[in-house]
């Protein structure tokens, strides 16, 4: 990477997508519908059927999970399809490199952006799970421990967008889009524990969901609103924060030899 990013460049590219999504800010919500009817589905009407997971109740195992989607789903929609478009077919990025803006800043303020958008989700999310737990029940979140579940999510946003980014750099048609939902985004959404125990897999394949950073981010959230809270979370934290440092700085560097000509 050949700069570290302003955060006061990369912030008129936030500032530029509020401008843009200034009459169409409906369409910026629609990503967090989907968890929360899985959550109403599976979480309430499932889990009336499973009972409780590892002594709670299955609403409130599933609904870490899925706040670990919506914070997925923000970055997927931001920092994958909207930045792909803006790559190769709008040019946007060519212009704006007319300007002092630099690659590292476009860069950062497209995941900044991302990341913002899936924090709405989570904030979002949290509150509705709150909301329901406590007026419909059975309760989602569990400990005091779950103050920290909105900061821990905005966290797991910002290394989803990093990622988000640097899947983008590797896209070339459309169709690509297929295979990287449908063998990637698919497979981490149902097999990273996000509705049921890992430990229901043989160990082989237990190893392999472990790579997974969805699944990161779903221990790390569950154990936040559960307040089963170890050791371990600092595992979690550490595997999100390398595996998005590696992601951006690599977004970057496929960014330039893309843009720079």
């Amino acid at each position: 990477m050949s700069a570290i990013p302003s955060l006061r460049r990369s912030s008129r590219m936030v500032q530029r997508n509020l401008i843009v999504y200034k009459h169409t800010w409906r369409v910026i919500f629609t990503g967090f519908f989907e968890p929360l009817f899985y959550l109403l589905g599976i979480g309430f009407g499932l889990g009336g059927m499973v009972g409780d997971v590892g002594g709670i109740p299955y609403s409130a195992f599933v609904a870490p999970g899925l706040l670990a989607t919506s914070c997925m789903n923000g970055a997927i929609t931001d920092g994958f399809f909207n930045i792909w478009f803006k790559l190769h077919h709008q040019k946007t990025y060519d212009g704006i490199l007319a300007t002092p803006m630099r690659v590292p800043d476009i860069g950062f303020g497209e995941m900044l952006w991302a990341m913002g958008r899936g924090s709405i989700y989570a904030a979002a999310f949290i509150s509705v799970v709150l909301l329901m737990g406590e007026t419909a029940g059975p309760r989602m979140i569990l400990s005091r421990w779950a103050i920290l579940a909105l900061p821990g999510a905005v966290f797991a946003c910002a290394v989803f967008s990093a990622m988000g980014l640097c899947a983008t750099t590797f896209v070339r048609k459309v169709h690509d889009f297929d295979i990287a939902m449908g063998l990637v985004v698919m497979p981490m959404f149902l097999f990273s524990g996000t509705f049921f125990p890992i430990t229901q897999f043989p160990k082989p394949a237990q190893w392999l969901i472990q790579v997974l950073p969805l699944h990161h981010g779903v221990e790390m959230l569950r154990q936040l609103t559960t307040g089963a809270v170890d050791v371990g979370i600092l595992v979690h934290i550490a595997y999100l924060a390398l595996i998005g440092a590696v992601a951006f700085v690599v977004a970057m560097q496929r960014m330039e030899r893309s843009l720079i000509k």
